[in-house]
């Protein structure tokens, strides 16, 4: 067989309609007009090999009689094929030889025959093929179906997830992490388009989060991202299984994806320790000053951690002196607080208040920095009035009839000696020009420097003039001051 003819070998026509046939999925109608070819090539196929079987049996084993009874079984067939064998059957010679002669030329003719209809079917694969690769080709025989290209509707088939980092594990519980969700929406080929609505989780569906993708007509694929992000937790809560649920065009619910593994909990222990104080300063307080001192620490520990209980000593004084104490971590917190005071009278040699802080003794040691008020008490003063401001109200009753009812107000302002240990001061107060006096004190506490004493007249102007008279007051202790005397301005009239 001559090289160009092996193409129309039966295994070869297999081979050229096989490849033909996994073009892309996108040429339907070349691909159904394949499968209309390869059954009209089977059955023919088969139908021959049956007749090349027959052909091949008989020459093979067959008697000089069964030939001679054979030739007139095939003489209908031989005579289709008399313009081929023509000249055989001239020289087909006379005598008992002749009937296997003849027959042998008819098995041959059928032989032929058959080998000519194979290469016919090969023949149309191959114009098949040509066509398929011919943009201008001509168009197919009427028994090719015909495949609608029409738009169909859009339809949500399949929603591929996926997700980054795909592993957590090793990493420690309280790193800080974005994890990536990726869904791949597959729709139906040729469609018109359209917007899918969804909405997505991260948390294993515990809440969702509305979106949408919009596919422009015959797109048929389109991924949307969406992220979860924060510190691991030590409850392993998050990050949790991610996916979306289609509602529109159609309903469909996704696999849910997550990171695989867990984190690991750091180890517990005391990272950090920060002070405060209150008051920062007694920076003008007299020593002697009763006052209270509170400390202020908070304790860091490492992210992530199982919690536990830390232990440690505080001082108020500089460290002369250590206060066990302890404080309990749940698993994952990371600050507490933990307060502690002293309280008493600023003392003239300035021991206290002094620097205080924290030394932590478990699961890890670590000591704070030492922190205390600024500024010290000042030196005791004698308690003493020093001045006496006087005001009234009002400040004139110029206008107003005798007789008319007003109450008159005097205000004495009573300054002491700063830094004292305060006291009682005592004095006496008029209201008619010292022509008359009333009793009466007031406290000062240590280090209060004023304080104001209020007293009062009422009753109606008198024609006379004789009241509202000015008015003060007199001190007697802790020394003895006398204020100057104020009365509202103007008569009644």
């Amino acid at each position: 067989m001559a090289e160009k003819d092996e193409f129309f070998v039966p295994e070869e026509v297999d081979r050229q309609i096989e490849r033909v046939s996994q073009f892309k999925e996108g040429d339907r109608r070349d691909a159904e007009a394949m499968a209309y070819l390869r059954s009209f090539y089977q059955a023919d196929a088969l139908q021959e090999q049956e007749t090349l079987d027959r052909v091949w049996n008989r020459i093979a084993h067959a008697t000089p009689s069964e030939h001679y009874e054979q030739e007139h079984e095939k003489e209908i067939y031989m005579q289709d094929q008399q313009t081929q064998n023509s000249s055989m059957g001239r020289l087909r010679p006379q005598g008992p030889q002749r009937p296997r002669r003849t027959t042998l030329v008819q098995r041959l003719g059928m032989l032929a025959a058959a080998v000519f209809l194979v290469a016919l079917v090969g023949s149309l694969a191959v114009v098949f093929y040509a066509v398929r690769h011919n943009n201008g080709g001509a168009a197919s025989s009427n028994s090719t179906p015909v495949i609608s290209t029409a738009r169909v509707p859009l339809k949500v088939t399949s929603v591929t997830m996926s997700v980054t980092p795909g592993s957590i594990a090793g990493l420690s519980c309280g790193t800080n992490l974005t994890v990536t969700y990726t869904a791949l929406f597959h729709v139906r080929p040729n469609s018109v388009g359209g917007t899918v609505q969804f909405a997505y989780t991260v948390n294993n569906g515990r809440g969702q989060t509305p979106a949408s993708i919009h596919f422009n007509p015959g797109e048929t694929t389109k991924a949307y991202t969406f992220t979860w992000s924060g510190a691991l937790p030590i409850d392993h809560t998050y990050p949790g299984p991610g996916g979306v649920q289609v509602t529109s065009p159609n309903q469909l619910t996704s696999l849910l994806v997550g990171p695989a593994g867990q984190c690991t909990p750091a180890a517990f222990q005391v990272t950090k320790i920060a002070m405060a104080v209150s008051p920062t300063s007694i920076q003008g307080l007299s020593c002697g000053t009763s006052i209270v001192v509170t400390y202020t620490a908070t304790i860091h520990v490492a992210p992530g951690s199982s919690g536990g209980t830390v232990k440690f000593n505080y001082t108020v004084n500089n460290g002369r002196g250590q206060t066990p104490a302890s404080i309990n971590f749940n698993p994952g917190e990371t600050t507490k607080t933990y307060t502690f005071t002293w309280s008493g009278a600023l003392p003239a040699d300035h021991t206290y208040p002094e620097p205080g802080g924290i030394q932590v003794t478990s699961p890890n040691q670590l000591t704070s920095s030492l922190v205390g008020p600024t500024g010290q008490c000042g030196s005791l003063a004698a308690f003493q009035v020093t001045k006496v401001d006087m005001t009234v109200s009002p400040t004139s009753i110029q206008g107003l009839s005798c007789g008319t009812s007003v109450v008159v107000t005097y205000t004495a302002t009573i300054h002491v000696a700063a830094n004292s240990p305060g006291g009682t001061v005592q004095f006496s107060y008029t209201v008619n020009n010292g022509r008359g006096q009333t009793p009466a004190s007031i406290t000062f506490s240590p280090g209060q420097t004023i304080r104001t004493y209020t007293f009062t007249w009422s009753g109606a102007l008198p024609a006379d003039h004789t009241y509202p008279g000015p008015g003060g007051i007199q001190v007697t202790s802790p020394n003895q001051l006398t204020s100057p005397l104020i009365a509202p301005t103007g008569v009644c009239s």
